[in-house]
């Protein structure tokens, strides 16, 4: 009588059928390391993604222990045959960790050891599988970086708030006393009055600082508003200067205004004045001793302000970099501050639409040119 279906299928299913397409598929395996191992650790076969991940042809590594893949910490603490031992009493063991490839270079792996058992329960070996997860590792790393950044930063904007907030009260109640000890002393000895006026002077550098560190903690909180109103800009900036000559002619440097006389706009006046203050202050800082040359005119529905120094002007890796917060184009050995005017007057220059950009000019020394429209939206402009 013939074999039925089921008869001549059972004969056709040999053990040797079924360990070759298995020996294929793990062979083809290129994402993880697929290995087994004796029963005391060493390799017995290799796969390609063993190969591809770990650095070693099947050659090289079969017959060797899996203390080879370990770092020399694990190798002294015992780890791979703590594992082995986890994976024959449990059935598996799974760790992630840090795994030695060919080349002594370090990748962070997940590992799974399978106890292997013969038909009679006795333990014949493991199956070893390994994936590399050093581009994860590393995302998560640079996620939790971010988030330390972030937070720091949040946490930096909050102090400044809050202490310049603090500060302004008590800063004010000083500078009024010594603005009325100064006009008492004026007429007193010389060298008593040149303190005070000394006093006032810092009292007013202190302020000014204050100011932008709630400015900057203003425009990181999105809470730096603008009021618009029509203004001529020449007049304005004519009649700001007048009170900037004095810690120009300190520095031994002058201020030469030229540019058109009518050019009117709407725009915040109190920011603009800052704005033009801080570039100012600027190019005195780094333009002592050499003329300061502002300039104003109108390009379409644009008026264009220009501050040009004659000091050393910038590298121009540094020219984006100066806008931000915190930092600066010199050392803080050479130039005093703490890097804030111009990213205030950049940020002033953006809510009113408008731009700003520097640039080196001939003959040496640097170019602010701010760019604003001449019509700002007329409601309050957060940034």
């Amino acid at each position: 009588m013939a074999a039925g279906p089921k008869a001549a299928s059972a004969q056709q299913m040999r053990p040797h059928d079924v360990e070759e397409p298995m020996r294929l598929l793990v062979e083809s395996i290129r994402d993880y390391a697929v290995f087994m191992l004796d029963r005391g650790g060493h390799v017995r076969s290799w796969n390609s993604g063993a190969e591809l991940i770990k650095g070693y042809k099947a050659n090289e590594i079969i017959g060797c222990h899996i203390s080879s893949f370990y770092t020399q910490e694990d190798r002294d603490g015992g780890k791979p045959d703590r594992l082995l031992a986890q994976a024959e009493r449990d059935g598996r063991v799974e760790d992630e960790g840090w795994r030695i490839r060919k080349d002594g270079s370090r990748f962070w792996a997940d590992v799974v050891i399978t106890a292997l058992r013969g038909s009679d329960g006795e333990l014949v070996g493991f199956v070893k599988v390994t994936r590399d997860l050093t581009d994860r590792l590393r995302a998560q790393e640079e996620r939790l970086r971010l988030a330390h950044a972030e937070e720091a930063i949040r946490l930096r904007d909050e102090f400044l708030s809050i202490a310049s907030h603090e500060l302004r009260t008590p800063l004010t109640a000083l500078q009024l006393q010594l603005e009325s000890l100064e006009e008492q002393t004026s007429a007193g000895p010389p060298k008593l009055s040149g303190k005070v006026a000394g006093a006032v002077r810092s009292s007013q550098r202190l302020g000014i600082l204050i100011d932008s560190l709630l400015d900057v903690s203003r425009i990181a909180t999105g809470q730096l508003s603008l009021r618009p109103h029509p203004m001529e800009l020449r007049r304005t900036v004519d009649q700001l200067l007048e009170g900037l000559r004095d810690s120009a002619n300190r520095a031994c440097s002058s201020l030469e205004v030229r540019g058109d006389h009518n050019l009117d706009g709407e725009w915040d006046r109190l920011r603009i004045e800052q704005l033009v203050t801080n570039l100012v202050a600027n190019a005195i800082k780094y333009g002592a001793g050499q003329p300061i040359e502002i300039t104003i005119s109108r390009d379409g529905n644009f008026a264009v302000l220009e501050v040009r120094d004659h000091g050393p002007g910038i590298a121009n890796q540094d020219m984006e970099r100066i806008f931000e917060r915190f930092e600066r184009a010199s050392s803080v050995r050479h130039h005093g501050g703490f890097g804030l005017g111009l990213y205030v007057a950049r940020e002033i220059a953006r809510a009113h639409g408008g731009s700003i950009e520097v640039r080196n000019a001939e003959g040496g020394g640097a170019s602010f040119r701010v760019r604003l429209p001449l019509v700002t939206r007329k409601k309050e402009v957060a940034v």
